[in-house]
């Protein structure tokens, strides 16, 4: 186990020790039996070495099974340092057609290929490697797009108001732009009650 990295891939066994994909499978079942590795889920074929690590770190291991996956949701929001609530299971997004599995750790949604065009600019990536996360205007742009608040868990008294920027604001619009919302500027959101106001339109790329 020692000489596998701290994430893999299951057809990566068959190269890496010779083996036929029968024998990968019953040496995986074996070491998923004593805890010495955890799959990501479904039929992603990616598994973290508890060995090696721990603690694996879930998100490089659903950008090796997906690829085109981004964080999306309150998750973006308190990672960005815009809410304290910590969501129940980590929503990730991947625009349709592209590879998507069913994740123990992550709640993936399919979304249509134009959300992926039209979201494209919000996204933020630290550094290559790392699950990117669309930027928090963008993320409460995507929330109130599919919902009011309240309805995905937040109300406008979770909001952390004072981090939002003018990078934000200027984000803010340009979300609102390309998913085809008429909402008030972030500075209004700040003191407005949740009413009709607050309600997302129609979005007219879904």
């Amino acid at each position: 186990m020692l000489t596998l990295p701290p994430l893999f891939r299951g057809a990566d066994l068959t190269v890496r020790f010779a083996w036929n994909s029968k024998t990968a499978s019953h040496y995986l079942w074996l070491w998923k039996k004593r805890g010495l590795v955890q799959g990501l889920g479904g039929h992603s074929d990616v598994f973290a070495n508890l060995v090696r690590e721990p603690s694996p770190d879930w998100g490089r291991a659903v950008l090796m099974a997906m690829p085109s996956a981004v964080i999306v949701g309150a998750e973006a929001l308190r990672q960005a340092g815009w809410t304290t609530q910590i969501p129940t299971s980590p929503e990730v997004a991947v625009p349709a057609g592209q590879s998507a599995f069913k994740l123990e750790h992550f709640s993936v949604q399919q979304r249509p290929a134009r959300w992926g065009e039209a979201t494209a600019a919000g996204r933020h990536q630290a550094v290559p490697g790392v699950l990117p996360m669309l930027r928090p205007a963008w993320a409460l742009a995507d929330l109130l797009r599919a919902g009011s608040w309240g309805s995905f868990g937040l109300d406008p008294d979770d909001i952390e108001w004072d981090e939002v920027t003018p990078r934000d604001e200027a984000d803010w619009r340009q979300a609102c732009a390309a998913m085809g919302l008429a909402l008030p500027e972030l500075a209004e959101m700040a003191v407005l009650a949740d009413g009709p106001a607050m309600h997302a339109k129609d979005y007219s790329a879904r």
